[in-house]
């Protein structure tokens, strides 16, 4: 078997697992993260309309779920290549905060140094850095020409600095009302609400 025909099985083989867990339990825990591989690994293949639907099938099925770096930033490419630039640039924003390092050495260039709490092992340097090749190079030159281009823009510099800084506060902050706001504001960010900065992203 050859290995678009590996994937193709086990993008089918991960959907089917899904589907019936939801059949069955009418609701879908998936603990192994299954359901952030797909998008990606139909990419892998270059079925960028494949990706599309799984997109749209995890919006629907998993409302508010914040999505693993990876996931994200497979969202963002394939929003891009399927014409949809805004909701890709309002993607990667998103897609940026899940790990800091993500975008960086995706461009190839050294990690950055990042003071302060970190909430998962999503966040850490490892998670890139110990994740398989592939997924770092799924990108065209000109497709990182373009994400670099949103990554390194004045509004995505001004979140990326903001939530940098919540989180070094959070490093010190004891629990209380300081530490709730604080918690608020970095979890809005990353779900896109930038309106405490007045950036407003392309609708």
């Amino acid at each position: 078997m050859n290995m678009t025909k590996k994937i193709k099985a086990t993008i089918a083989r991960y959907r089917r697992l899904l589907n019936k867990e939801w059949k069955d339990h009418n609701f879908i825990s998936d603990g192994a993260g299954k359901r952030f591989m797909i998008g990606p690994l139909y990419l892998r293949i270059d079925d960028t309309k494949g990706a599309m639907a799984h997109y749209k099938w995890f919006e629907k099925m998993f409302d508010g779920d914040s999505g693993e770096p990876f996931h994200r930033m497979g969202w963002t490419l394939t929003l891009h290549r399927s014409g949809f630039d805004n909701a890709a640039e309002r993607m990667l924003l998103i897609a940026m905060l899940k790990n800091l390092y993500l975008f960086p050495i995706l461009f190839g260039e050294d990690p950055p140094v990042v003071d302060g709490w970190q909430g998962s092992n999503w966040e850490v340097l490892e998670y890139i850095t110990d994740a398989p090749k592939w997924m770092l190079n799924l990108w065209t030159a000109d497709e990182l020409s373009w994400a670099k281009s949103i990554y390194y823009s004045d509004q995505a510099v001004k979140i990326r600095e903001r939530y940098i800084t919540i989180n070094q506060f959070l490093e010190l902050e004891r629990p209380g009302e300081k530490r709730s706001e604080l918690v608020e504001e970095s979890m809005k960010l990353e779900h896109g609400d930038y309106s405490s900065l007045g950036v407003i992203p392309h609708s």
